[in-house]
Protein backbone atom coordinates (compact mmCIF):
# COMPACT_ATOMS: atom_id res chain seq x y z
CA UNK A 1 0.00 0.00 0.00
CA UNK A 2 1.11 3.59 -0.81
CA UNK A 3 1.75 5.52 2.26
CA UNK A 4 0.95 9.21 2.12
CA UNK A 5 4.23 11.46 2.64
CA UNK A 6 1.58 13.91 4.46
CA UNK A 7 1.00 11.57 7.30
CA UNK A 8 4.47 10.86 6.93
CA UNK A 9 5.37 14.39 7.72
CA UNK A 10 2.07 14.46 10.83
CA UNK A 11 3.38 11.97 12.18
CA UNK A 12 6.75 13.16 12.89
CA UNK A 13 5.78 16.26 13.55
CA UNK A 14 3.80 14.83 16.10
CA UNK A 15 6.18 13.29 17.74
CA UNK A 16 8.67 16.22 17.91
CA UNK A 17 6.13 18.54 18.98
CA UNK A 18 5.39 16.25 22.09
CA UNK A 19 8.56 15.35 22.88
CA UNK A 20 9.44 18.71 23.31
CA UNK A 21 6.57 19.14 26.02
CA UNK A 22 7.33 15.80 27.84
CA UNK A 23 10.49 17.35 28.27
CA UNK A 24 8.93 20.03 30.53
CA UNK A 25 7.03 17.16 32.75
CA UNK A 26 7.60 13.33 32.88
CA UNK A 27 4.67 12.61 34.74
CA UNK A 28 2.54 12.29 32.09
CA UNK A 29 2.90 11.81 28.38
CA UNK A 30 1.55 15.09 26.25
CA UNK A 31 -1.79 14.24 23.96
CA UNK A 32 0.90 15.01 20.63
CA UNK A 33 2.61 11.97 21.68
CA UNK A 34 0.49 9.55 22.23
CA UNK A 35 -1.26 10.80 18.98
CA UNK A 36 2.25 10.63 16.88
CA UNK A 37 2.91 7.44 18.44
CA UNK A 38 -0.46 5.98 17.43
CA UNK A 39 0.21 7.20 13.75
CA UNK A 40 3.70 5.88 13.78
CA UNK A 41 2.39 2.73 14.71
CA UNK A 42 -0.46 2.49 11.99
CA UNK A 43 2.61 3.67 9.65
CA UNK A 44 5.03 0.66 10.52
CA UNK A 45 1.59 -2.16 10.16
CA UNK A 46 0.59 -0.46 6.47
CA UNK A 47 3.79 -1.46 6.12
CA UNK A 48 3.64 -4.63 7.26
CA UNK A 49 6.75 -4.39 9.83
CA UNK A 50 6.98 -4.78 13.82
CA UNK A 51 5.60 -1.81 15.44
CA UNK A 52 6.34 -0.68 18.62
CA UNK A 53 4.03 -0.59 21.67
CA UNK A 54 4.96 1.25 24.33
CA UNK A 55 6.92 4.34 24.81
CA UNK A 56 10.29 3.14 25.91
CA UNK A 57 10.18 1.21 22.54
CA UNK A 58 9.44 4.06 20.53
CA UNK A 59 11.88 6.35 22.11
CA UNK A 60 14.65 3.45 21.95
CA UNK A 61 13.95 2.89 17.82
CA UNK A 62 13.78 6.76 17.66
CA UNK A 63 17.48 7.43 18.56
CA UNK A 64 18.30 5.09 15.26
CA UNK A 65 18.74 6.61 11.81
CA UNK A 66 15.50 7.32 10.12
CA UNK A 67 16.21 4.81 7.20
CA UNK A 68 15.85 2.01 10.21
CA UNK A 69 12.29 2.94 11.54
CA UNK A 70 10.53 0.74 9.20
CA UNK A 71 8.65 3.77 7.47
CA UNK A 72 9.95 5.06 3.70
CA UNK A 73 10.67 8.92 4.88
CA UNK A 74 13.07 9.75 1.83
CA UNK A 75 11.95 13.05 0.29
CA UNK A 76 10.81 13.81 4.15
CA UNK A 77 12.85 14.04 6.47
CA UNK A 78 16.82 13.24 6.02
CA UNK A 79 17.23 9.08 6.29
CA UNK A 80 20.85 9.13 8.06
CA UNK A 81 19.40 11.49 10.95
CA UNK A 82 17.57 10.47 14.56
CA UNK A 83 15.08 12.20 15.70
CA UNK A 84 16.58 12.18 19.47
CA UNK A 85 20.29 12.01 21.05
CA UNK A 86 21.13 10.16 24.11
CA UNK A 87 21.12 12.65 26.83
CA UNK A 88 20.59 15.69 24.69
CA UNK A 89 16.88 15.46 23.55
CA UNK A 90 15.82 16.37 19.94
CA UNK A 91 18.41 15.89 17.10
CA UNK A 92 19.34 19.43 15.43
CA UNK A 93 17.69 17.36 12.12
CA UNK A 94 14.31 17.20 14.03
CA UNK A 95 14.17 20.55 15.41
CA UNK A 96 14.91 22.73 12.01
CA UNK A 97 12.56 19.83 10.68
CA UNK A 98 9.63 21.44 13.13
CA UNK A 99 10.94 25.09 12.62
CA UNK A 100 10.25 24.29 8.41
CA UNK A 101 6.47 22.65 8.77
CA UNK A 102 5.63 24.54 12.55
CA UNK A 103 4.05 27.90 12.83
CA UNK A 104 6.07 31.13 12.32
CA UNK A 105 5.18 31.53 16.59
CA UNK A 106 6.80 28.60 17.58
CA UNK A 107 10.02 29.09 15.21
CA UNK A 108 10.05 32.32 16.97
CA UNK A 109 11.06 33.88 13.76
CA UNK A 110 7.37 35.64 13.68
CA UNK A 111 8.67 39.12 14.55
CA UNK A 112 10.99 39.51 11.56
CA UNK A 113 7.80 37.99 9.32
CA UNK A 114 6.08 41.16 11.21
CA UNK A 115 9.31 43.94 10.40
CA UNK A 116 8.98 42.68 6.75
CA UNK A 117 4.92 43.62 6.25
CA UNK A 118 5.42 46.56 8.59
CA UNK A 119 8.46 47.62 6.48
CA UNK A 120 6.88 46.95 2.93
CA UNK A 121 3.45 48.07 3.66
CA UNK A 122 4.51 52.44 4.76
CA UNK A 123 4.59 54.34 1.95
CA UNK A 124 7.19 54.82 0.84
CA UNK A 125 8.42 51.68 1.75
CA UNK A 126 11.03 51.76 4.86
CA UNK A 127 13.72 49.90 2.61
CA UNK A 128 17.04 51.73 4.03
CA UNK A 129 15.38 51.68 7.82
CA UNK A 130 14.82 47.93 6.93
CA UNK A 131 18.24 47.15 6.30
CA UNK A 132 19.58 49.09 9.28
CA UNK A 133 17.97 46.99 11.46
CA UNK A 134 18.70 44.16 10.15
CA UNK A 135 21.81 44.57 9.70
CA UNK A 136 21.83 45.32 13.35
CA UNK A 137 20.48 42.13 14.59
CA UNK A 138 23.35 39.96 12.60
CA UNK A 139 25.78 42.03 14.69
CA UNK A 140 24.20 42.42 17.71
CA UNK A 141 23.28 38.75 18.65
CA UNK A 142 23.72 39.29 22.55
CA UNK A 143 23.32 43.21 23.64
CA UNK A 144 23.12 45.26 26.67
CA UNK A 145 19.66 46.92 27.51
CA UNK A 146 20.41 50.57 26.89
CA UNK A 147 22.32 49.79 23.39
CA UNK A 148 18.87 47.89 22.40
CA UNK A 149 17.14 50.74 23.56
CA UNK A 150 19.63 53.43 22.14
CA UNK A 151 19.36 51.74 18.41
CA UNK A 152 15.65 51.27 18.85
CA UNK A 153 15.55 55.34 19.15
CA UNK A 154 17.60 55.70 15.89
CA UNK A 155 14.95 53.98 13.85
CA UNK A 156 12.54 57.02 14.66
CA UNK A 157 9.91 55.01 14.56
CA UNK A 158 7.63 53.43 17.67
CA UNK A 159 6.67 50.65 15.89
CA UNK A 160 9.45 49.53 14.38
CA UNK A 161 11.44 50.07 17.91
CA UNK A 162 8.36 47.44 19.37
CA UNK A 163 9.31 45.15 17.34
CA UNK A 164 12.50 44.91 17.40
CA UNK A 165 12.97 44.36 21.28
CA UNK A 166 10.40 41.62 20.52
CA UNK A 167 12.93 39.93 18.67
CA UNK A 168 15.46 39.54 21.67
CA UNK A 169 14.88 38.16 25.33
CA UNK A 170 16.59 39.10 28.39
CA UNK A 171 19.83 36.64 29.98
CA UNK A 172 20.65 38.90 32.69
CA UNK A 173 19.63 36.17 34.97
CA UNK A 174 21.77 33.45 33.62
CA UNK A 175 24.23 35.18 32.02
CA UNK A 176 27.11 33.65 34.26
CA UNK A 177 26.22 30.45 32.43
CA UNK A 178 26.72 31.22 28.98
CA UNK A 179 29.79 31.90 27.13
CA UNK A 180 30.42 33.87 24.14
CA UNK A 181 30.89 32.17 20.88
CA UNK A 182 34.10 33.22 19.24
CA UNK A 183 32.85 33.28 15.62
CA UNK A 184 29.09 34.46 15.83
CA UNK A 185 29.00 36.12 19.20
CA UNK A 186 25.72 34.59 20.23
CA UNK A 187 25.78 32.34 23.78
CA UNK A 188 27.32 29.19 24.07
CA UNK A 189 25.84 26.78 26.72
CA UNK A 190 27.67 23.70 27.92
CA UNK A 191 25.81 20.82 27.59
CA UNK A 192 26.74 16.96 26.48
CA UNK A 193 30.67 17.69 27.74
CA UNK A 194 31.05 20.47 25.84
CA UNK A 195 30.07 24.24 25.02
CA UNK A 196 27.57 24.46 22.33
CA UNK A 197 26.48 27.03 20.07
CA UNK A 198 22.70 26.45 19.68
CA UNK A 199 21.24 22.95 18.66
CA UNK A 200 23.34 22.07 15.75
CA UNK A 201 26.76 24.14 16.79
CA UNK A 202 27.19 25.15 13.56
CA UNK A 203 30.19 27.36 14.84
CA UNK A 204 32.13 24.68 16.62
CA UNK A 205 32.28 22.91 13.50
CA UNK A 206 33.88 26.01 11.44
CA UNK A 207 35.68 27.57 13.95
CA UNK A 208 37.97 26.80 16.52
CA UNK A 209 37.26 28.37 20.33
CA UNK A 210 40.33 28.67 21.91
CA UNK A 211 39.54 30.81 25.13
CA UNK A 212 35.75 31.54 26.00
CA UNK A 213 34.85 35.00 27.44
CA UNK A 214 31.69 35.96 29.66
CA UNK A 215 29.99 39.64 28.89
CA UNK A 216 31.24 42.08 31.17
CA UNK A 217 27.71 43.14 33.24
CA UNK A 218 27.06 46.43 33.76
CA UNK A 219 23.00 46.37 33.45
CA UNK A 220 20.42 44.53 32.05
CA UNK A 221 21.76 41.39 29.13
CA UNK A 222 19.66 40.60 25.88
CA UNK A 223 20.24 38.03 23.65
CA UNK A 224 18.34 36.98 19.98
CA UNK A 225 15.90 34.23 20.61
CA UNK A 226 16.92 30.97 19.25
CA UNK A 227 14.34 30.84 16.01
CA UNK A 228 16.02 34.78 14.63
CA UNK A 229 19.39 33.66 15.85
CA UNK A 230 19.10 30.73 13.63
CA UNK A 231 17.39 31.78 11.03
CA UNK A 232 18.35 35.96 10.71
CA UNK A 233 21.96 36.05 12.43
CA UNK A 234 23.50 32.93 11.05
CA UNK A 235 23.07 33.02 7.23
CA UNK A 236 23.48 37.31 8.03
CA UNK A 237 26.00 36.52 8.61
CA UNK A 238 26.86 34.73 4.93
CA UNK A 239 25.19 37.77 3.43
CA UNK A 240 27.91 40.57 4.98
CA UNK A 241 30.96 38.50 4.13
CA UNK A 242 29.46 38.10 0.82
CA UNK A 243 28.92 41.95 0.54
CA UNK A 244 32.39 42.04 2.19
CA UNK A 245 33.89 40.03 -0.65
CA UNK A 246 32.24 41.00 -3.70
CA UNK A 247 32.63 44.92 -3.15
CA UNK A 248 36.39 44.29 -2.82
CA UNK A 249 36.52 42.43 -6.09
CA UNK A 250 35.48 46.14 -7.68
CA UNK A 251 31.49 45.34 -7.74
CA UNK A 252 28.84 47.68 -6.28
CA UNK A 253 26.59 45.45 -4.10
CA UNK A 254 23.55 46.44 -2.09
CA UNK A 255 21.98 44.06 1.03
CA UNK A 256 17.95 43.33 1.13
CA UNK A 257 17.54 45.17 -1.93
CA UNK A 258 13.37 46.02 -2.27
CA UNK A 259 12.84 45.68 1.37
CA UNK A 260 14.32 42.17 0.98
CA UNK A 261 13.26 40.63 -1.62
CA UNK A 262 16.19 39.05 -2.10
CA UNK A 263 19.44 39.13 -0.04
CA UNK A 264 21.96 40.71 -2.00
CA UNK A 265 21.67 42.86 -5.57
CA UNK A 266 25.13 42.99 -8.06
CA UNK A 267 25.22 46.06 -10.22
CA UNK A 268 26.97 44.60 -13.43
CA UNK A 269 27.39 47.06 -16.41
CA UNK A 270 24.28 46.43 -18.13
CA UNK A 271 21.83 44.60 -15.47
CA UNK A 272 21.67 43.81 -11.45
CA UNK A 273 22.27 39.86 -10.45
CA UNK A 274 20.33 38.71 -7.27
CA UNK A 275 21.19 36.70 -4.97
CA UNK A 276 19.37 35.01 -2.26
CA UNK A 277 21.70 32.83 0.34
CA UNK A 278 19.62 30.06 1.87
CA UNK A 279 21.02 28.24 5.29
CA UNK A 280 19.45 25.40 6.39
CA UNK A 281 21.50 22.11 7.81
CA UNK A 282 20.36 19.40 5.17
CA UNK A 283 19.70 19.62 1.27
CA UNK A 284 16.39 18.03 1.86
CA UNK A 285 15.28 20.86 4.23
CA UNK A 286 16.08 23.27 1.82
CA UNK A 287 14.62 21.34 -1.43
CA UNK A 288 11.46 20.80 0.81
CA UNK A 289 11.14 24.29 1.63
CA UNK A 290 11.04 25.31 -2.12
CA UNK A 291 8.63 22.51 -2.50
CA UNK A 292 6.17 23.54 -0.61
CA UNK A 293 6.01 26.81 -1.87
CA UNK A 294 3.18 27.45 -4.67
CA UNK A 295 4.21 28.16 -8.01
CA UNK A 296 3.10 32.04 -8.03
CA UNK A 297 5.34 32.18 -5.13
CA UNK A 298 8.47 30.65 -7.15
CA UNK A 299 7.78 33.25 -9.76
CA UNK A 300 10.33 35.88 -8.45
CA UNK A 301 13.15 33.08 -9.25
CA UNK A 302 12.55 32.51 -12.87
CA UNK A 303 14.33 35.97 -13.70
CA UNK A 304 17.27 34.70 -15.40
CA UNK A 305 19.71 36.95 -12.76
CA UNK A 306 18.52 35.40 -9.65
CA UNK A 307 20.56 32.81 -7.82
CA UNK A 308 19.63 30.50 -4.96
CA UNK A 309 23.32 30.73 -3.33
CA UNK A 310 24.10 27.94 -0.57
CA UNK A 311 27.38 29.30 2.12
CA UNK A 312 30.36 27.66 1.69
CA UNK A 313 30.42 26.52 5.02
CA UNK A 314 27.19 24.22 3.94
CA UNK A 315 28.78 22.64 1.23
CA UNK A 316 31.86 22.34 3.25
CA UNK A 317 30.27 20.23 5.78
CA UNK A 318 27.87 18.54 3.10
CA UNK A 319 29.76 17.59 0.13
CA UNK A 320 27.73 17.91 -3.13
CA UNK A 321 24.93 20.38 -1.24
CA UNK A 322 23.50 22.37 -4.31
CA UNK A 323 23.44 19.13 -6.21
CA UNK A 324 21.38 17.19 -3.87
CA UNK A 325 18.77 20.04 -3.53
CA UNK A 326 18.11 20.07 -7.25
CA UNK A 327 18.10 16.57 -7.17
CA UNK A 328 15.14 17.15 -4.80
CA UNK A 329 13.38 19.70 -6.35
CA UNK A 330 9.89 19.17 -7.37
CA UNK A 331 8.51 19.80 -11.20
CA UNK A 332 7.44 23.67 -10.12
CA UNK A 333 10.22 24.76 -8.59
CA UNK A 334 12.97 23.00 -10.94
CA UNK A 335 13.77 26.16 -12.39
CA UNK A 336 15.72 27.22 -9.66
CA UNK A 337 19.16 28.20 -10.27
CA UNK A 338 20.99 26.91 -6.76
CA UNK A 339 24.56 27.31 -6.62
CA UNK A 340 27.57 27.36 -4.17
CA UNK A 341 29.18 30.56 -2.58
CA UNK A 342 32.28 30.14 -4.10
CA UNK A 343 31.09 30.17 -7.83
CA UNK A 344 29.15 33.17 -7.32
CA UNK A 345 31.73 35.29 -8.87
CA UNK A 346 32.26 32.55 -11.44
CA UNK A 347 28.37 33.43 -12.42
CA UNK A 348 28.72 37.09 -11.74
CA UNK A 349 31.64 36.96 -14.63
CA UNK A 350 29.30 34.61 -16.62
CA UNK A 351 26.56 37.22 -16.60
CA UNK A 352 29.35 40.40 -17.63
CA UNK A 353 30.40 38.82 -20.51
CA UNK A 354 26.88 37.33 -21.82
CA UNK A 355 25.76 40.91 -22.27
Amino acid sequence: MQIDKNDVRDCLLNLIAGLSQWGEDFSEPPALLRQGHMQFVRLLMLEGKKAPIDLHSLIQLLQKPAEEWGIVVAGIYPEEAPLLIPDLGLSPDAREFKIMYDSPEEAQTQEIVEILRYCRGTMPMLEEKYRKLREFLITNPVVSAYRLMEFGLELKDTELMKKLSRCYEEISDDVERYRKCPRCGWTLEFRNDHWQCGAEDLCGKLASRGELKKWEIHEPMHRLRYGIYRYTMLPGLAELTAKDWLTKKGYKVQLFPQVDRFDLAVELDTHIVYLDMKDFKHPLHLANFFNKMQPHQLEKYRDPHVYIVIPQYRTKIYPGYSKLVKQALMAHASHLKVINERDVQKHLAGEATER
